[in-house]
């Protein structure tokens, strides 16, 4: 038995004295190559893995909205809508008045009103009344001279008009001249305007417009400040 064994490890010794003596006489150049390549294909596997894209998950969340509504309280105010006296900043020069009559049986008047103010702080807004009018046409506003571009805002619930510039900055110190033509319903005597006549039993006199001074008057509410404080107002009465 001890003959058998001897046999293969002298086989095995004598083959790997052999593989040993083949790499001696391998040139060392290509050993060097070798290693080097196996080097580089290592380096090369790891940039690849680096550089290749992962996989991006994307979960998609689908939400409900909910509609918010928002209910406004009938009592209380937009903005200054509940505060259309003028401001005590607001300095008035002149106010006239025009008013053209082309029939005297006529029911309804045009009119012109012509505001010369001065203010005495930034204001964002201009506000003066407007009752129960037939027609408003497109009021001008004019800055020493020249004409503005302003946003017309009509509060219907409290008869008052708004005036905002278009950029919504602050209306400057200065002197400005506001000028709205108008048509108004002479039937109804509470807005400061009105038209009589009289009948006998042989005769019927011609109508006529009277302009009243009340405080419920078109011009002195457009004109009234905070402190209740009346301005000069200038009427003129054309017929045609």
């Amino acid at each position: 038995m001890a003959k058998n064994n001897s046999i293969p490890n002298t086989e095995l010794d004598e083959s790997s004295n052999g593989r040993c003596s083949s790499l001696r006489r391998l040139p060392k150049s290509w050993i060097i190559c070798g290693i080097i390549f196996y080097c580089a294909s290592l380096l090369t596997v790891g940039l690849l893995a680096g550089l290749l894209p992962r996989r991006t998950q994307y979960i998609t969340i689908i939400e409900t909205q909910t509609s918010t509504t928002t209910t406004q309280d009938p009592t209380e105010c937009i903005e200054d809508e509940c505060n259309s006296r003028l401001l005590s900043d607001l300095n008035v020069n002149n106010y006239e008045l025009e008013y053209v009559c082309h029939d005297l049986k006529q029911t309804t008047m045009e009119g012109q009103v012509t505001i010369d103010f001065n203010l005495r702080k930034p204001i964002k807004q201009l506000i003066y009344h407007a009752k129960e009018m037939i027609q408003l046409e497109e009021p001008v506003l004019f800055e020493n001279g020249m004409q503005h571009s302003i946003l017309i805002k009509k509060y219907l619930p409290h008869d008052y008009i708004s005036l905002r510039l278009l950029n919504n900055s602050l209306f400057p110190m200065n002197r400005y001249t506001l000028i709205q033509k108008f048509v108004i319903n002479l039937n109804n005597p509470s807005i400061g305007f009105f038209q009589s006549f009289h009948v006998t039993k042989y005769s019927f006199s011609s109508q006529r417009f009277i302009l009243t001074f009340a405080l419920n008057l078109y011009l002195l509410n457009m004109l009234t400040h905070q402190d209740n404080s009346i301005f000069p107002v200038h009427s003129r009465h054309f017929q045609q």
